[in-house]
C-alpha cells in the first residue's frame, strides 16, 4: 500500500512534466514557411498553420527570386497571431495576404506600409473591433509630407466583433471594390459607419449578411455609384429596403434570404430597375408574392425564390407589364409550399431553365397547361422533374406526365375557335348540384307566393266581402227629420 505522501509525490511529479512539456511547446520554434513558385506570374508564401504568433520580420530568401511582376499570395491561416506588426516588404505587382483565423485583436499603424501593391486582405474569423480599425492601418509609404494610398481592392472584415466603422477607414483605399463585414455584430447602421461606406466611391460589392440589421437609412448608399452586389441575408428585415431604390440604377445582384418577411408586394422592388439576379430565400414567414411584385424588375434573368416553407400563393399578375419585353431566363421555385400556379403567370415556353421541386404540386388542368401547352416540361434539368402530390390516383408520378388526354377541355372549352352544342357530359358534378339548388329555390320561393296569395283571398272574403250590407229608411228615421 502506497501512504498519502508517496501519492502526493507521484501527482507532483506528473505535474511537473506536464508543466516542462507544455513550457517546452511554447518555446519551440515555429516551422518555416514554404515558397511555391508555379511559374514566373504566380508565387505562394505559406505560412499557415505554423504555430506563429508573430508576424515575421523578413520571408524566406526565395522570395528575393520573385518577379516583381508576378502575383503573390501570403497565407497565414490558422495561426496564433494577435498583434499585426509591421510586414516586410514583399516583390510582386499584385499581392494578396490572408490572416484568417487567428486571435487578432490589435493592428498598427504601420502594418501595411511597405506593401503598396497590397491588393486582396483577409482579416477574417478574428476578434478585431471597430475601435481597432483606423484609416491609418491602410496607409501606404510616407512621401513628401504625407501618407500616400495602397491598391486595396478587397478587404475580407467577416466574422470579427466590430460593432461601427471609422469614418476616416477608408481615406488611403480609393480602390476598394469588395468590402465583406458579415458576421459582425453592427445591428446599426450609424451615422459613421455610413460615412465610411459612402467614402468608398468605388465599392462594387458589400456584404452586409448576419449583422443583426432591420432597417437600412434612405441615404446609406448616396455616393455608391458603382455598387453592383449587396447580400443583406440572414437579418432582421420584415421588408425590402426602400434605400436600395438609390443605387437600383447600378445594381445588379440582391440576396435577400432568411429575413421575417411575410409577403413581396409592388413596393418590394421599386426602382431596381437593372437588377439581373435575384436570390430570395430559406425565409420561413414568407406567405406570399403578391399583384406587380417583379414589375420593376424590366432585365430580370435570374430568380431564385426557393427554400421558403410556408410560400403558398404567387399572384398570377406578379410579372404583370414584363410579359411583352420578356427577359427571365432561369426561375427557381423548388422547396415552397405551393401547390398551383396559374398558367399565365409568365410565358412559360421562354425559359431556358425552371426547377420547381419538393412542392406539393395539385396536377390539375392549369398545371398541365403550363408543363405541356406551354413547354415547360421541356425546361426542367435531368433528374429534376417534380413529382404530383395530388389528386390521390397521381400521386408520386411526374408532373410531365398529366397530359392533353388527361385534360380534354384544352381542345374544346378554351378553344375560341370551335363552337359545339351543349352535351350533358359537358357538365361537371358541380354544375348539376347548382342547377338542382336554383330550382328548388326557384320552386321554393313561387310556393311562398301562392300562400300569400291564398292567405290574402281568405281575409278578404272573411273580413270584408263576408259583412251583410244594412239598408236605411230615410223617412222613417228621425235624425233625418
Amino acid at each position: 500500500m502506497y501512504s498519502s505522501a508517496d501519492v502526493l509525490c507521484k501527482v507532483l511529479v506528473i505535474i511537473g512534466a506536464l508543466v516542462s512539456a507544455s513550457s517546452t511547446k511554447s518555446t519551440f520554434p515555429p516551422k518555416p514557411c514554404d515558397v511555391t513558385i508555379k511559374d514566373d506570374d504566380n508565387v505562394t508564401l505559406n505560412c499557415s498553420r505554423r504555430g506563429i504568433e508573430e508576424v515575421p520580420e523578413s520571408w524566406p530568401q526565395q522570395m528575393s527570386k520573385v518577379n516583381n511582376d508576378s502575383q503573390v499570395l501570403i497565407t497565414f491561416f490558422n495561426n496564433s497571431i494577435s498583434d499585426v506588426t509591421q510586414l516586410a516588404a514583399a516583390p510582386g505587382a499584385r499581392i494578396a495576404i490572408s490572416l484568417r483565423n487567428n486571435r487578432i485583436v490589435e493592428i498598427q499603424d504601420d502594418a501595411f506600409r511597405n506593401i503598396d501593391k497590397l491588393v486582396y486582405l483577409d482579416l477574417s474569423n478574428n476578434k478585431i473591433s471597430g475601435e481597432v480599425l483606423r484609416g491609418e492601418i491602410f496607409s501606404g509609404p510616407y512621401k513628401d509630407g504625407v501618407y500616400s494610398n495602397i491598391a486595396l481592392e478587397t478587404l475580407n472584415l467577416g466574422f470579427n466583433e466590430i460593432h461601427s466603422l471609422d469614418k476616416y477607414l477608408f481615406q488611403y483605399t480609393p480602390n476598394l471594390t469588395r468590402l465583406d463585414l458579415s458576421n459582425n455584430p453592427i445591428e446599426i447602421l450609424d451615422f459613421v459607419t455610413l460615412l465610411a461606406l459612402s467614402s468608398a466611391t468605388k465599392l462594387e460589392v458589400l456584404n452586409l449578411a448576419k449583422t443583426d440589421i432591420n432597417s437600412i437609412p434612405l441615404d446609406a448608399f448616396r455616393g455608391l455609384v458603382n455598387l453592383r452586389q449587396i447580400d443583406l441575408s440572414d437579418n432582421k428585415f420584415t421588408e425590402v429596403p426602400e434605400s436600395l431604390s438609390l443605387v437600383g440604377s447600378t445594381l445588379k445582384y440582391l440576396t435577400f434570404n432568411n429575413n421575417p418577411i411575410v409577403e413581396l408586394n409592388d413596393d418590394s422592388f421599386i426602382g431596381l430597375s437593372n437588377l439581373i439576379e435575384l436570390e430570395v430565400g430559406e425565409n420561413e414567414y414568407l406567405e406570399e408574392v403578391k399583384r406587380s411584385t417583379f414589375t420593376p424588375l424590366k432585365r430580370l434573368r435570374v430568380l431564385h425564390l426557393c427554400h421558403n416553407p410556408n410560400l403558398r400563393y404567387i399572384s398570377h399578375r406578379a410579372f404583370s407589364g414584363l410579359k411583352d419585353r420578356w427577359t427571365l431566363k432561369e426561375v427557381y421555385l423548388d422547396n415552397n409550399n405551393l401547390s398551383e400556379l396559374s398558367p399565365d403567370l409568365m410565358p412559360w415556353s421562354k425559359l431556358e431553365i425552371l426547377s420547381m421541386t419538393n412542392n406539393d404540386w395539385l396536377c390539375n388542368c392549369d398545371l398541365a397547361d403550363i408543363v405541356t401547352n406551354q413547354e415547360a416540361g421541356t425546361k426542367f434539368k435531368s433528374g429534376e422533374i417534380p413529382y404530383c402530390a395530388a389528386p390521390m390516383r397521381l400521386a408520386g408520378t411526374y408532373i410531365t406526365n398529366i397530359t392533353a388526354s388527361f385534360c380534354p377541355t384544352f381542345d374544346t372549352t378554351f378553344d375560341s375557335t370551335k363552337k359545339k352544342g351543349f352535351t350533358f357530359s359537358s357538365l361537371r358534378p358541380k354544375h348539376v348540384l347548382w342547377s338542382i339548388f336554383s330550382v328548388a329555390m326557384v320552386a321554393l320561393f313561387g310556393m311562398l307566393i301562392g300562400l300569400l296569395v291564398n292567405t290574402a283571398k281568405t281575409f278578404y272574403k272573411k273580413k270584408i266581402r263576408g259583412q251583410p250590407i244594412r239598408y236605411i229608411n230615410i223617412n222613417a228615421d228621425s235624425s233625418f227629420a
